[in-house]
């Protein structure tokens, strides 16, 4: 792999005092961005015998591949703040981009920004007090746009070999030259305050619709094309708040401790998909109209009985949908069980302070609300490559008949997958470090000395029964599906870390 990324920024900041109250500061710039993405591969297995190294004397020689991707964005902005007795402040911004992925058809796009704040405890109106010290209220509106993948909106083909062995190409993605970035627009409201001297809160409460939402639309057969062309026809909703606190627990001359937490929800939901998929076929994860980015949906068993001479699951029922009674499995509808996306984020962080010289840091985070498809013990459990490996298969009078009615039979081959798709809530030890600062006798041509210690990813506390519910074999910049399967989990790492100031 080869990777160039090229960048170049610049940024202009104009500040004046039009009169004695009111302020102005005015800005403007610009960015390039250029990526090239080169990876090449040669392979092969078996190398017949000693000395031979090269590729091509491989006894079983693999096909080779390369690829290269090239995406290069341009962008400038315009932004003008005025403030108003230092309390007071109204900014309003325009911002224009163009990228290689955008279609023919579209050049430039824009997105407006207008932001207000005020800091209220700054007023004469104001009294004073010792519990809310200050106040400071905003609001914000904005837009921004995420560019489609590169050359998704090209017309391409494929190579293919001919008769007579010629050379030639057949059709593979029909391209569209109206392809644009999805547009998302956002308000924000919020607050920024202080309590008791030392309880400092920031609040914001936002909400975003994002419209243009790239979908693959089919294309007719008779268009000679097969691959489906991306098209702007969707719409995603998404609300939530953020919250962040810092406490300044106690502060003495050798000893300092603070606290800092965050809290932060998301609920998104698909308003609209252009007329395109959302029915539910299969067991897995879909998007469907009023439901969230990548729903979980599969059959899901509600009762069982247990066979007195097998001790395996009889009579199965599962969920009829739409408070339905329960029915056969083989003609269940499939149903909504979950999201893949985190509905509640947070963490909470430590710091101590001891005379002035040593530093103690913890920080716990969390994730709940989501889940994560066990790949490896739907495999070890319905025996797709060899015997059954789980121990419910060998032992199933220590389970629960419902939870064996997943693990038997067809029921894989059925879209029954409730209890592969387990909660991937968690809460971790994230870091844990001491540090020291060295005294000013011992640095000797040095401005300031220190060293740190610290571990990372200490310990997880989860219900969830594979190794790590942050595991994700796909990547999440590109796929809403999330599998724990053939992946490395993150790994407890002990890091040293000495730095030195001139």
């Amino acid at each position: 792999r080869h990777n160039t990324i090229f960048s170049a920024e610049y940024t202009a900041n104009a500040k004046t005092n039009i009169t004695s109250a009111l302020s102005s500061v005015s800005s403007v710039g610009g960015q390039f961005y250029r990526t090239e993405l080169n990876s090449s591969f040669l392979g092969g297995t078996g190398f017949p015998g000693l000395g031979v190294e090269t590729v091509n004397s491989a006894a079983t020689p693999a096909s080779s591949t390369q690829t290269q991707t090239l995406n290069t964005t341009i962008g400038a902005y315009g932004q003008q703040q005025f403030g108003w007795r230092d309390r007071f402040y109204l900014t309003g911004a325009l911002r224009v981009d163009n990228n290689s992925a955008f279609g023919d058809q579209l050049k430039w796009v824009t997105y407006p920004k207008a932001s207000l704040s005020w800091v209220m405890s700054e007023e004469e109106f104001w009294h004073k007090n010792d519990v809310l010290n200050t106040l400071r209220l905003r609001a914000a509106y904005g837009q921004s746009g995420r560019q489609p993948t590169a050359f998704s909106a090209l017309r391409t083909f494929s190579p293919v070999q001919g008769p007579g062995s010629t050379n030639g190409v057949t059709p593979n993605s029909i391209g569209n030259a109206n392809l644009k970035p999805e547009r998302g627009t956002e308000l924000e409201l919020g607050f920024e305050s202080q309590f008791f001297n030392r309880l400092d809160l920031d609040f914001t409460y936002f909400n975003k619709r994002t419209t243009d939402e790239i979908i693959n639309q089919p294309v007719a057969p008779s268009s000679g094309f097969y691959v489906a062309t991306p098209t702007n026809l969707g719409r995603v909703d998404n609300h939530g708040i953020e919250l962040l606190a810092t406490f300044q627990a106690m502060s003495r001359k050798n000893f300092a401790w603070d606290i800092i937490g965050n809290f932060a929800t998301s609920n998104d939901v698909i308003k609209d998909l252009g007329g395109v998929g959302g029915v539910v076929l299969s067991a897995g994860q879909t998007n469907v109209v009023g439901g969230p980015i990548g729903g979980i949906y599969t059959k899901r068993v509600v009762s069982a009985d247990r066979d007195p001479t097998t001790g395996l699951a009889i009579n199965v029922l599962c969920d009829g949908g739409d408070g339905k009674p329960a029915i056969a499995c083989a003609s269940a509808p499939f149903v909504f069980i979950g999201t893949p996306t985190p509905k509640v984020t947070g963490s909470v962080a430590n710091t101590f302070n001891l005379f002035g010289r040593f530093r103690l840091y913890g920080l716990v985070d969390f994730k709940r609300g989501n889940r994560v498809s066990n790949g490896v013990e739907q495999l070890r459990c319905t025996g797709a490559i060899g015997a059954p490996l789980c121990r419910a298969n060998y032992y199933p009078l220590e389970f629960d008949p419902v939870y064996l009615a997943e693990r038997v039979g067809t029921a894989a081959s059925q879209g029954i997958l409730d209890q592969y798709y387990q909660d991937a809530s968690f809460a971790k030890l994230r870091e844990v470090s001491v540090s020291y600062s060295l005294p000013e006798n011992l640095l000797r041509g040095y401005q300031s000395a220190s060293i740190t210690v610290a571990g990372r990813d200490l310990h997880t506390w989860t219900n969830y029964a594979g190794i790590d519910p942050e595991v994700n074999v796909n990547n999440i910049a590109t796929s809403a599906t999330t599998t724990d399967q053939a992946v490395t989990p993150p790994l407890s790492r002990f890091i040293v870390t000495i730095n030195l100031k001139f």
